[in-house]
C-alpha cells in the first residue's frame, strides 16, 4: 500500500507511534522539528513533512520537502530557546535521512495495520500528551538540553495509573540489596501507598522489586479504591519487560491497578543505554524521588541527577560507613545533594496528605 493513506491520516496518536519508531526514542531533535509545528497535531505534521521527503519523486520536489523540513526544524529550536547552529542543522540532515529510511522498511502504511502493530494486536494502550492519563510533570523534561520528554508511553494494565496521585513518589536503588535495603524500600513503598499515593520504581531487582511488592501490600491490605497504585518504568518495549524472575511481579502489578510503562515502541531491545533514559522518566514522574540504598557506581545515582535537574525533592537512606552498598547514598547526604530520610513510617517529609487514587474515567 502507498504512503498516501498515512499521509491522509490525521491521528495522532498512530503519528506520535512512528515517529518514535523512526527515532528509536525521543531526543532533541525530532522534539525540535515537533515545536516547529503550528497544527494542533504537531506530531501528525511532522509525519507529513517526512513522508513528503520519503514520496518525492521528482529532484525539485524533494529539495523542496527538504526545505520545509529544515525551515520547521529550525524554528521549533528557535522557540524552545535555543539557536540552531550549522552543527546542528547538519545532524538534523543526518537523523531526518535516518528517521525516513526506518518509515520506508515499514511492511505496510495502512494506518489501521500500524496501529494494531504498535500496539501489540491492541495489547497495550498508547498514552499522548492532552490524554487525561498523560502525567504534566513529563513536561519539566524540556529544562534538559541534551533529552526531551517522551512522544508517547506504551501502557500495559491500567493507564489511569499515571495520574491516580497529583505527587507521586519514585523509589530507586541498586539491584544488589541486603536485607536492610529491602526492607526499607517495601516498607517505605507501603507506608506510601497506605496513604493512597502512586509509588513509581523501575521493575528490577533488588531495590526496584521490594518497593513495587511493598505498593502491592498495601493494595492487598485496602482495596484499589483505597490504597495507592504501582508503576514500572522500563528501558525497552513492553514486549522486553525484564528481568524474567520478576514476571510474577510485573502480573501483579497489572492485576492490581498498575501499571507497566515504556516510551520505547514495541520490539525495542532494552540496551544499556536506554536504561540511563529510562531514568529521567522515573524522575520527571515524581514529587519526591528517594534512594533506598546504592553504592558508588549505582544506576540510581543517575536517576538522582536527573531529580535534582529537575527540582525533585531528593532523599537518600543513609546506611553503615564501611558497607559499600550504602556508600552511595551516604555521599548523597554528605554533599548535600539529597537530604537524610530518616524514618519509613512518618512520610510527611515525603508526600502530601492522605487522599484516594484520584481515577479519571
Amino acid at each position: 500500500m502507498s504512503a498516501k493513506a498515512l499521509l491522509q491520516s490525521d491521528d495522532e496518536a498512530l503519528a506520535r507511534m512512528l515517529l518514535t519508531h523512526c527515532s528509536e526514542c525521543a531526543n532533541a531533535l525530532m522534539t525540535s522539528l515537533l515545536k516547529g509545528c503550528d497544527s494542533e497535531h504537531p506530531g501528525v505534521e511532522a509525519l507529513r513533512a517526512l513522508l513528503m521527503v520519503a514520496c518525492a519523486t521528482t529532484e525539485q520536489e524533494q529539495r523542496r520537502a527538504r526545505n520545509t523540513l529544515e525551515c520547521m526544524f529550525i524554528l521549533g529550536t528557535a522557540r524552545w530557546g535555543r539557536k540552531a547552529r550549522s552543527e546542528g542543522v547538519a545532524s538534523f540532515q543526518l537523523a531526518s535521512q535516518r528517521w525516513i529510511g526506518r518509515l520506508l522498511q515499514l511492511p505496510t502504511f495502512d494506518p489501521d495495520a500500524l496501529c494494531a502493530l504498535f500496539t501489540g494486536q491492541g495489547a497495550y494502550t498508547v498514552v499522548i500528551p492532552g490524554s487525561p492519563y498523560w502525567p504534566e510533570s513529563l513536561e519539566d523534561l524540556d529544562v534538559r538540553s541534551d533529552w526531551a520528554p517522551p512522544l508517547a508511553l506504551w501502557v500495559q494494565g491500567d493507564a489511569t495509573a499515571l495520574t491516580s496521585c497529583d505527587r507521586p513518589v519514585s523509589i530507586v536503588g541498586s539491584r544488589g540489596v541486603n536485607e536492610y535495603g529491602r526492607h526499607v524500600a517495601r516498607n517505605l513503598a507501603c507506608q506510601t501507598a497506605l496513604n493512597g499515593h502512586l509509588v513509581v520504581s523501575g521493575g528490577a531487582m533488588g531495590i526496584d522489586a521490594a518497593a513495587h511488592w511493598g505498593a502491592l501490600e498495601a493494595m492487598n491490605q485496602l482495596g484499589a479504591k483505597v490504597a495507592g497504585r504501582t508503576v514500572a518504568i522500563f528501558a525497552g518495549g513492553l514486549d522486553h519487560c525484564g528481568p524474567t524472575t520478576n514476571m510474577r511481579l510485573f502480573e501483579q502489578i497489572c492485576a492490581q491497578h498498575g501499571a507497566l510503562v515504556s516510551e520505547c515502541t514495541p520490539s525495542t531491545i532494552p540496551e544499556p543505554r536506554r536504561f540511563l533514559l529510562r531514568n529521567r522518566l522515573i524522575a520527571a514522574l515524581a514529587y519526591s524521588v528517594v534512594v533506598a540504598q546504592a553504592r558508588l557506581r549505582s544506576g540510581a545515582l543517575n536517576t538522582a541527577g536527573w531529580a535534582n535537574e529537575m527540582n525533585r525533592r531528593l532523599f537518600a537512606v543513609p546506611g553503615e560507613i564501611t558497607t559499600p552498598a550504602h556508600a552511595g547514598c551516604n555521599r548523597l547526604i554528605a554533599d548535600q545533594q539529597a537530604s537524610l530520610l530518616s524514618s519509613t513510617s512518618d512520610i510527611e517529609q515525603l508526600c502530601h496528605e492522605t487522599h484516594a487514587p484520584s481515577i479519571r474515567p
